[in-house]
């Protein structure tokens, strides 16, 4: 069982900052590819490389992370941090995040007149090559996830179910559609149906068990009447048999202690061989055991009650964005009140990350008049080409309608920043201590089977989708596979760290450029 402490048994606030930093530092610069890439790139990192906790555990995290509106990979960066160090320490994790990318797209949008309506051919080139070798290191996640999570017929095909559909139809609510139905059938199975199966088979092998007695129990007695008469049978024939009849039946009967013998020994070897030996055959090796979560350093955790009351925190914030939405009338010009609210709202309402909000806010900004087509469209290419999260949008488009408000542009971004942020990541501090508190439980636990057998599938899916993003700007769909195929192997076998990876992605990409396209 995971022991959970507050932050008086954690080293020092000093200590744990620095390892934040060194953790989250190069993140900010390196997590192209958008929230898939984000998934794989954490997980190496913080499962793999750091250890700071269980795959079992990441893998809850992230289901929940899908499960809660917000942006996923965001949230999941965060909480990595508030389990491992603290509250200071998640904050401080979020900025070294997002700021980088946050700082570009504030600039983009306060300057917004001297952006070219299109993105250089190369700069797209290199941002595909970043992105194939994101598509790499997703792929080697979900590979090294499914050995942890995907062990059963049962967890094997949530996953591809979930892949599948994920993979196939991108509503916003099927997510955490996938995720309940998953903890659901795997509570199911684990509860009921798995038992009656095995009581079952139990019962079915008991009777096949005492039918073999029965059968055993006849043919001793027929042998023993059998063996009756040969003795009557053979004192009165005694007296006919010849002394050189003998030999023989000490023959036979040596034969047959021959013939016994190595079906005796077998045996032994077959048991012996059994206890050195896991269900499937292969040679136990307590070298590649899991590692025990007792293992790792205890984690952070504080009080249900002020997990709720975060909760309450982000209700009351939602209720006020929807009041001032409702009560402020509509207008082309955005002010810092509606701009506040409305990317509150947004970033409150919205499930499935980066990609599902930007209809949203187009939405919101540009059929509202806050800004015209061509700025949000030069804004979306920015975001696409950029690390960091998705949601860093907001920036650009709080800068963009503060400025043609005649209002400072650098409020608009941060306002914007903040508030379509806050919503996911409050969510997360209220959600932590309930998932840390329950997570032991044995029904729980069968939940959390499915629940990560499903967020396995979505993990595999986005290998897909980030590989089909990545053609959508043309170029070399087979050239992007060799990136991909590089990536996996230098930093699942050769053991080049992720943002060298992605850096040599970039310039791969830019090969493409030179070769194919000057």
């Amino acid at each position: 069982m995971t022991t959970v402490h507050s932050s008086s048994h954690l080293p020092p606030l000093k200590d744990r900052l620095k390892e934040i930093f060194s953790t989250y530092f190069k993140l900010g610069y390196t997590t192209f590819g958008g929230p898939a890439a984000h998934i794989g790139i954490l997980y190496g990192e913080i499962v793999e490389k750091r250890k700071w906790i269980a795959s079992d555990q990441f893998t809850e995290l992230f289901a929940i992370c899908q499960a809660l509106p917000g942006p996923a990979s965001t949230e999941l960066a965060y909480s990595l941090a508030l389990v491992r160090s603290g509250y200071l320490a998640s904050i401080f994790a979020f900025l070294l995040w997002s700021v980088p990318g946050a700082i570009v797209m504030t600039v983009a949008g306060v300057l917004i007149g001297d952006v070219s309506e299109t993105i250089p051919l190369w700069a797209t080139r290199l941002e595909q090559g970043l992105a194939a070798a994101a598509v790499g290191l997703v792929a080697l996640a979900a590979y090294k996830m499914s050995t942890a999570l995907a062990t059963d017929k049962l967890t094997r095909v949530l996953a591809l179910i979930s892949g599948g559909a994920s993979a196939l139809y991108t509503a916003p609510w099927l997510l955490p559609v996938l995720m309940i139905a998953g903890g659901l059938t795997s509570w199911t199975f684990d509860a009921y149906l798995f038992p009656l199966s095995n009581a079952w088979k139990e019962k079915r092998a008991h009777r096949k068990a005492q039918e073999g007695l029965d059968v055993m129990k006849d043919d001793l007695e027929q042998g023993h009447a059998t063996n009756q008469g040969s003795d009557a049978t053979g004192i009165a024939s005694a007296e006919d048999h010849s002394a050189t009849d003998a030999p023989v039946t000490v023959i036979q009967n040596a034969d047959a202690d021959v013939e016994k013998t190595p079906s005796i020994h077998g045996s032994i070897r077959s048991r012996n061989k059994a206890e050195v030996t896991t269900l499937d055959g292969a040679k136990e090796d307590p070298a590649q055991e899991t590692k025990p979560e007792s293992q790792y350093r205890p984690l952070f955790t504080y009080s249900k009650k002020l997990g709720f009351f975060f909760f309450l925190i982000f209700l009351a914030l939602l209720v006020a964005s929807i009041l001032v939405r409702a009560l402020v009338p509509e207008s082309t010009t955005a002010s810092y009140g509606t701009l506040t609210a409305t990317f509150y709202f947004t970033g409150s309402i919205i499930f499935g990350g980066g990609p599902v909000i930007i209809p949203l806010l187009r939405t919101y900004t540009v059929d509202s008049g806050w800004m015209n087509d061509k700025q949000f469209l030069v804004g979306l290419a920015l975001i696409q080409s950029l690390p960091g999260p998705n949601f860093n949008f907001a920036c650009f488009l709080g800068a963009v309608s503060m400025v043609r408000a005649n209002q400072s542009g650098v409020v608009g971004a941060l306002l914007g920043y903040l508030a379509i942020f806050f919503p996911g990541l409050i969510l997360k501090n209220a959600i932590v201590p309930f998932w840390q508190s329950v997570r032991e439980h044995k029904a729980v636990k069968m939940v959390f089977r499915g629940v990560n057998a499903c967020a396995l599938g979505l993990v595999f899916s986005a290998t897909w989708l980030l590989f089909e993003q990545t053609n959508a700007f043309g170029g070399s769909s087979g050239y992007h596979s060799v990136i991909a195929s590089a990536a996996f192997v230098a930093n699942g076998y050769l053991d080049f760290p992720a943002p060298l990876v992605i850096i040599l992605g970039g310039a791969m990409g830019a090969i493409e450029y030179a070769v194919a396209d000057l």
